[in-house]
């Protein structure tokens, strides 16, 4: 498992090489970490909410199903549904806006070869995506755990 926690200090590290002026691979790296963060942040919570959360109440095996489960296009797509993200609390409604955002923002870092990133677009992201964690993490559990469900599986009518 990554730690998110761990994730956005390496995002942080990252931006902190001592030189002025970094280079567009090295911002590209620290936003592709720092989506990293949201990402396992959100699978931990899934797998732990769903399974147990502490290492001797659950099975190893089911908790690494339910963490690799979650899949970027389809949580992406969950987050932009207005509709249903309006129905949770503004904790789960931030951190769905700032995965969206960054998820975008990693995918134009590692596939885009024309993509351009500044020192301090990059360290707004970081703040954001670590408030925003911190703030989904303080989350009511009801609420985790229903938005777990809705970003991990496919809505049936």
């Amino acid at each position: 498992m990554r730690s998110p926690d761990e994730l956005v200090l390496l995002a942080r590290h990252i931006l902190d090489q001592g030189s002025t002026k970094l280079s567009q691979t090295t911002l590209c790296r620290a936003v592709s970490t720092v989506y990293s963060a949201l990402f396992h942040t959100l699978a931990k919570t899934g797998a732990d909410l769903l399974t147990a959360k502490t290492k001797n109440a659950r099975s190893k095996h089911a908790w690494r199903q339910v963490y690799r489960g979650l899949e970027h296009g389809p949580a992406g797509k969950a987050c932009e549904n207005k509709a249903i993200m309006k129905k949770f609390p503004s904790p789960i409604r931030k951190f769905g806006k700032i995965f969206v955002e960054m998820q975008k923002a990693r995918s134009r870092a590692d596939y885009d070869p024309h993509s351009k990133f500044s020192k301090s677009l990059v360290e707004d992201y970081i703040n954001r995506a670590e408030e925003a964690i911190k703030d989904f993490n303080k989350a009511d559990v009801k609420d985790l755990n229903a938005f777990c469900v809705y970003v991990l599986f496919r809505l049936r009518k």
